[in-house]
Order: C-alpha cells, then sequence, then structure tokens
C-alpha cells in the first residue's frame, strides 16, 4: 500500500524512514529489484506532488488532472558485494498542467564536483566563459552562450560528438556556476 508523506514548503528535504517500517527487501529476490519487470514495471516508484497551501486535501483531490504537478521517479534497487541496497534512479517523468515532461541527463554539467573549483567548465570554443549552453538532441552541455549562437550561424553540427544540432537551449543558473 502505498505511504503518504507531507512536507514542508521548500527544496532539499530529505525523506527518513523510521527503522522497522516499510518492505522487507529479503522477501524479494535481489534481481526482481535490480531492474524494471516486463520493460516498464518498477520495483520503487516515487510520487512527488506539489500542493497549494491554500487548498484543503479534499479540494486538491477535487482539482482537475491540468491543475497537478507531479514529479515521477521510476528507480531499481541494487545490492552488489554485501554493500548496504542502494536505490538507482532509471527515469523520471514531470507531470505539468496536463503535458508530460521526461528529465534527461545533460552531458558535461555534474552536481558532484566542488562549486569552487571551475575547472574543466569553460566553453570548449572561447575557453573563457562558462558553459551555459545545451546541444540538442545530443544533450552535451559544452559552450557559452555568445559562442553556441556563432556555431548556429557557421555550422550546424556539435563541437563534441559533430551530431547535427536541432536546437540549442541555454541554462541559467541563479548561482552562476553549472
Amino acid at each position: 500500500m502505498p505511504v503518504r508523506v507531507s512536507f514542508q514548503k521548500g527544496v532539499a528535504q530529505k525523506f527518513r524512514q523510521p527503522s522497522g517500517t516499510g518492505i522487507d527487501l529479503g522477501f524479494f529476490p535481489i534481481d526482481d529489484l535490480s531492474k524494471p519487470s516486463d520493460g516498464y514495471a518498477f520495483p520503487l516508484v516515487i510520487s512527488a506532488q506539489a500542493s497549494s497551501q491554500s487548498l484543503s486535501v479534499d479540494e486538491q483531490q477535487s482539482q482537475p488532472d491540468s491543475a497537478v504537478r507531479v514529479q515521477i521517479t521510476l528507480a531499481v534497487i541494487e545490492k552488489k558485494n554485501g554493500e548496504p541496497y542502494r536505490v538507482k534512479v532509471i527515469k523520471q517523468i514531470l507531470w505539468v498542467e496536463g503535458e508530460r515532461y521526461e528529465l534527461q541527463e545533460l552531458f558535461g554539467r555534474s552536481e558532484s564536483e566542488p562549486e569552487d573549483d571551475n575547472s574543466g567548465q569553460e566553453c570548449v570554443i572561447c575557453m573563457g566563459e562558462p558553459r551555459n549552453t545545451a546541444v540538442l538532441p545530443c544533450r552535451h552541455v559544452c559552450m557559452c552562450s555568445e559562442c553556441a549562437k556563432a556555431l548556429i550561424a557557421q555550422s550546424n553540427k556539435c563541437p563534441i560528438c559533430r551530431q547535427p544540432v536541432e536546437k540549442l537551449m541555454e541554462i541559467k543558473d541563479k548561482s552562476g556556476s553549472l
């Protein structure tokens, strides 16, 4: 049975499940947990739905589907060489105003690198400005917006993989870093 947990408004919140609650993972063979079955049945699905503070629970449930904002995370559970269980995200889907969006990784943009170490974060064309533009459909984040505009005027190929460029997506980051 699904469990519903409410959070206060804000970002970077963590869910900690009380010890002794939840699913006994020992009940399932690890092979059943470590991959989607039948292609689209996932062992772990996390659904996060934004709620309107001004609406009661009954009013929120009666909202039209087009007003609902939901992030769905589809994941598997891995266990390697006696290490603890680990959740691996396979796919994330957003539903906003009745539209479905599948989140995809951008290449050349790392959350794991230290913020004060900007080495390798500069544009591959001018080598001076920070990278802030993704090339689509290949998803390489490799150029500053000025060089991206100039590249499109001269060539239609990604400077990393040489795949044809269909679109450019500028990434605006409040902190100024990728």
